[in-house]
């Protein structure tokens, strides 16, 4: 059986999300704060953000100035998104050329960067209510930096194991140097 309202909040979060994040809209302006007032609660809370940044329009502002700042031609394409009651859940991958600002302490690169991100939004009576994220950074921060390192805890766990084999050996190595020295003595 379909939920209405889960398939009305699907299609509103369908909507506005998958849209070019990266539009020069002014965030001072009336059309940004219209388009605030129509999909978002006044009480809107923004997970994703530093406490005491993390409400309302007055949040949603800085993260618009945000990514224009940092971003050109940011979007994020949703390739998968459920409903199920009062929550929807969108996966998808943010992609931008990254040309201002710094990010992750980085100057702007000029780069295009790609991320995976997995947005929680609640709702409440037909408006997005709280936002919540999962997004990857390493990616991107590989990307702005060239950084061919291998992720991944696989990865990390294989790295961790070698790294622990050649203590070892080393450890081993230097006590066989200390008893064949003792044995000299």
């Amino acid at each position: 059986m379909t939920d209405p309202i889960a398939e009305r909040n699907k299609e509103i979060a369908l909507a506005i999300w998958g849209r070019d994040i990266g539009a020069d809209v002014d965030p001072d302006g009336e059309e940004f704060a219209e388009h605030f007032r129509k999909y978002h609660t006044e009480d809107y809370w923004n997970r994703a953000s530093e406490p005491g940044k993390d409400r309302g329009f007055e949040n949603a502002k800085m993260v618009r100035r945000a990514f224009q700042l940092l971003f050109t031609d940011a979007k994020f394409e949703i390739e998968s998104a459920v409903a199920e009651g009062d929550m929807v859940v969108l996966r998808g991958t943010f992609t931008a050329y990254n040309t201002g600002g710094s990010l992750f302490g980085i100057p702007a690169t000029g780069r295009f960067v790609s991320q995976p991100h997995v947005h929680f939004l609640r709702f409440r009576d037909g408006k997005i209510c709280e936002h919540s994220v999962v997004r990857d950074d390493f990616p991107m921060w590989q990307q702005m930096t060239e950084d061919d390192r291998e992720a991944g805890i696989v990865r990390f766990a294989e790295q961790s194991r070698t790294a622990a084999d050649e203590q070892s050996r080393a450890a081993a190595d230097g006590q066989s140097r200390a008893a064949a020295g003792a044995e000299e003595g």
